[in-house]
């Protein structure tokens, strides 16, 4: 009797250890339920919980119950909340040279994007983050950003005197200065109703946001200049991080890459459905010839840049463009 009652207060403490152990935590997305960046965010939560055996739970919202993508971030920092999607150029208040994926036609076409992602300059470029709080587990496809606007744009003259909606972020500000546009900040909650409004003439995302957001509503042309790639993050509290243990630390790592993995192939499918489905919401799609753009921001991509103290990075990226 001795033996069994010693076992049976053995197995009582661990399983209280175990318990105790136990971890729940929340991750807040910024886009709608139907959004392939919020399948991506309920496949890591799935993930998570089954790579950690349960001992870690996440719980997902969307659509902006938690905060908007500033918010978020100040949240990831203070370990309010354990996980988000952000944009590269949200983090800029917190590491500038992050903004660097803001630069326009920066990246040749998806394929160098995400070659650029996998290389040690880009995670050279995420490493500072950590000693603001902030862990990078994975990138989160965001496409090519193209401009939605109330007046046809065909040239960088068709932007002049045009009050376009950007990110918070002065890369983006530049960019539209040097279209002959200008930028203004607005939260991607209010983007609608500032595009109803007139509190900005356009704005400026990829084909699943565009979709999701219903902006086609809201504007009348939708060019494909595809401006910019800029890369969502995957990121992590490293409070919560670093209260887990290395198993758990490893499966939500684990975790992370999958859902890059998942996510790369349902941004695919997204993008070809919405772009078709897009082709009857807007008066017209353009296509316009993208070499004036280029020409009208290449000054202040290399101002930018040194700006950032990037310059060895923005040049090795453009360089490699050769090769894609």
């Amino acid at each position: 009797m001795k033996k069994f009652a010693a076992f049976a207060a053995a197995a009582i403490l661990a399983t209280t250890a175990a318990q105790a152990q136990q971890i729940t935590t929340k991750y807040s997305g910024i886009q709608p339920n139907d959004h392939p960046a919020s399948y991506a965010e309920d496949y890591f939560g799935r993930e998570v919980s089954i790579l950690t055996k349960g001992t870690v739970k996440v719980e997902v919202y969307h659509n902006t119950q938690l905060g908007d993508a500033v918010a978020n971030v100040q949240s990831i920092r203070n370990g309010t909340i354990g996980f988000t999607t952000v944009s590269a150029s949200n983090l800029n208040q917190v590491v500038p040279a992050m903004d660097m994926y803001s630069l326009p036609f920066l990246f040749k076409n998806a394929d160098h994007f995400w070659w650029f992602l996998a290389q040690p300059e880009a995670a050279a470029l995420a490493k500072p983050l950590e000693d603001k709080g902030i862990k990078v587990l994975g990138y989160i496809d965001s496409g090519a950003r193209n401009f939605f606007t109330d007046r046809a744009v065909r040239t960088p003259d068709d932007l002049k005197g045009a009050k376009i909606r950007v990110m918070a972020s002065p890369v983006m500000v530049n960019t539209m200065k040097a279209l002959g546009a200008t930028g203004v900040p607005v939260a991607w909650a209010e983007l609608y109703t500032a595009l109803q409004t007139g509190v900005v003439d356009g704005a400026e995302n990829n084909h699943p946001s565009v979709v999701a957001k219903k902006f086609y509503e809201v504007s009348k042309y939708y060019t494909l200049d595809e401006h910019m790639r800029i890369p969502d993050l995957m990121i992590m509290s490293m409070k919560l991080y670093n209260s887990l243990n290395a198993d758990q630390k490893k499966a939500v790592e684990e975790a992370g890459a999958r859902a890059q993995a998942f996510m790369r192939g349902a941004w695919y499918v997204s993008e070809v459905k919405d772009l078709a489905d897009l082709k009857s919401k807007f008066k017209e799609i353009i296509t316009p010839d993208k070499a004036p753009f280029v020409k009208a921001v290449s000054g202040m991509v290399n101002d930018e840049a040194k700006r950032l103290g990037v310059e060895k990075t923005v040049a090795f990226i453009i360089d490699s463009q050769k090769n894609f």
